[in-house]
């Protein structure tokens, strides 16, 4: 990778945290610690008097001063009113109608020391954190940003994309691209990576990405170097937010056993400073086998202390992650796919790296599927906004003329993967999936010894369903060894429908002779298909319309 010249920068505008990386001097995604030196900034604003405060020390508001803090304004943008908007962060600075769009009404203090209302649109509070998000790299990095590429979920309309971008504009930070999250983690990981696009390895990953308010589980074809978002699911059932309530209850639970006192009736603000609490003790159990939840005064002066081993916690929260498998098996199903043909399963997010629902996940999978976790998950996705923000800087990516009306294009793809058939249950794919058109891939093909004759039967190919699982789990036991090996053997894919008959008469073969044959798929659907000898030059070419 080439110096980059200028200074773009990566963003994960998160709903829960925000993260900063550029692509430094070692071609490595570096992530900007923000003035607390922490690389998360919460994606918070809050009011105190004459004060205006963002991030780490915004959140830090929350527990005394609930009612003048805000957050969850990211997924506000672009939105009409609802009165349910009041109960997606219950505690939090109030929401009301104004002229059919959201404002946060909060309370402050002018000059005088007299007490004003401020009401804020989802709008003008983006502008302001992101302004501050500026300031933060460009102090990080001593000079002006001229770019950046932000990552938003795939859920966003063009509504919302375009408000993001508007916010973007107004705040002073240049937008080069939005992308969709599940693609920047793609990115950051590497998949489908090859030296050059002709070698590029088609790989078709699943993104789950655990944030702080909700779960994705996202389908990527990655195809001749391109990435397609295949399909994609969310739930609000599965987060870090809702891992924390588990904890709470339990310490909570603790603390009236100690005392008599529960504050998970009528204290508010107790809840609340155990909810911040909470946050280390889930991030300390991901890596340990326990640990300690510590809140100072927590109740009538009481302090609080408890621990929690990582076993217990596993069983508590177990039933927790269901939803998000739920949500995996219905996204790859819907998508016409199997487990199976899942290549990778990428995480992301910082409540993904729960060993408990790591190990869920790979469970639903056969052992072929790659699990990754690499890194901080929490960071993986501004890492890969940096990726492609260093390749605009570069010239390999052009950025969209219009990023303000920056949207995921509708991109044409096969609808079924298109392939060699050579047998009644053998299919071999050329062109998967969800490849995007048009699309050319080859492949050659030896002659048995002797043989003139090239025949090439061309097919649409099925996705195999797995086997089912057997109800007698002591037969199960005792061929588990063998169930594993015919798993192992069952092929991905099954012929379908025959589309056409190909014969190419040679002269003459050895065990040499390799026959090419080549598919291409034009934005049209036309599927053509050549069949080639090179060292004789003899051809012949079948085109099928779809």
């Amino acid at each position: 990778m080439a110096a980059v010249s200028k200074t773009y920068i990566g963003l994960s505008l998160g709903n829960h945290n925000s993260v900063i990386a550029i692509i430094n001097k070692d071609h490595r995604a570096e992530v900007i610690a923000n003035e607390d030196g922490e690389h998360k900034t919460p994606t918070y604003v809050a009011f105190s008097g004459e004060e205006e405060y963002h991030g780490s020390q915004a959140k830090h508001q929350f527990v005394r001063n609930a009612q003048n803090t805000i957050m969850g304004f990211r997924d506000l943008l672009g939105k009409t009113f609802t009165p349910e908007m009041n109960q997606l962060h219950p505690g939090f600075a109030r929401i009301e109608d104004s002229e059919g769009k959201p404002v946060f009404v909060i309370e402050t203090e002018n000059d005088n020391g007299e007490t004003q209302q401020l009401r804020l649109s989802a709008h003008e509070v983006t502008v302001r954190y992101l302004a501050r998000l500026r300031t933060t790299a460009e102090d990080y990095l001593g000079r002006k940003i001229e770019g950046v590429v932000l990552a938003l979920p795939v859920s966003f309309t063009k509504e919302q994309k375009e408000s993001v971008a508007a916010a973007c504009e107004e705040a002073g930070l240049p937008l080069l691209q939005l992308i969709a999250e599940p693609i920047a983690t793609a990115m950051q990981y590497g998949v489908g990576n090859g030296a050059s696009h002709v070698d590029a390895k088609d790989t078709l990953a699943l993104v789950v990405d655990v944030g702080g308010t909700g779960s994705d589980a996202t389908l990527v074809a990655a195809r001749g170097g391109l990435y397609t978002i295949v399909g994609s699911t969310h739930t609000d059932a599965v987060s870090g937010d809702i891992v924390d309530d588990v904890l709470v209850k339990h310490f909570a639970g603790e603390f009236k056993r100690q005392y008599n006192i529960d504050v998970l009736q009528g204290n508010p603000k107790a809840v609340r400073k155990m909810k911040e609490s909470v946050e280390y003790t889930k991030r300390t159990l991901s890596s340990a086998a326990s640990a300690t939840c510590a809140v100072e005064s927590l109740a009538e002066g009481l302090d609080f202390n408890g621990s929690i081993q990582r076993t217990r916690f596993d069983i508590m929260s177990g039933k927790v992650y269901t939803p998000l498998l739920e949500s995996i098996e219905k996204v790859i199903a819907d998508a016409g796919y199997t487990p199976a043909q899942v290549d990778q399963v990428l995480l992301c997010g910082g409540a993904a790296r729960l060993r408990k629902l790591q190990s869920r996940i790979a469970g639903f999978f056969p052992e072929t599927t790659e699990v990754r976790d690499e890194g901080e998950l929490d960071e993986v996705i501004a890492a890969g906004c940096a990726e492609q923000a260093a390749l605009i800087a570069q010239g390999s990516v052009a950025a969209p003329k219009e990023a303000a009306a920056a949207e995921d294009l509708a991109v044409e793809a096969l609808a079924r993967p298109l392939g060699i058939q050579l047998g009644e249950d053998n299919f071999v794919p050329v062109l998967l999936q969800d490849t995007p058109l048009p699309a050319s891939r080859s492949v050659k093909v030896a002659l048995p010894h002797g043989q003139k004759r090239a025949y090439v039967a061309v097919a649409e190919g099925e996705a195999v369903a797995p086997k089912p699982e057997e109800d007698d789990e002591e037969a199960e036991e005792a061929e588990d060894e063998e169930e594993e090996e015919e798993q192992a053997a069952l092929p991905l894919f099954r012929p379908a429908k025959l589309l056409a008959e190909m014969v190419l008469e040679l002269d003459q073969a050895d065990e040499n002779t390799r026959v090419a044959i080549t598919f291409f798929v034009g934005t049209d659907r036309k599927l053509t298909v050549t069949a080639s000898e090179p060292v004789s030059g003899k051809s012949i070419t079948a085109e099928i319309p779809q």
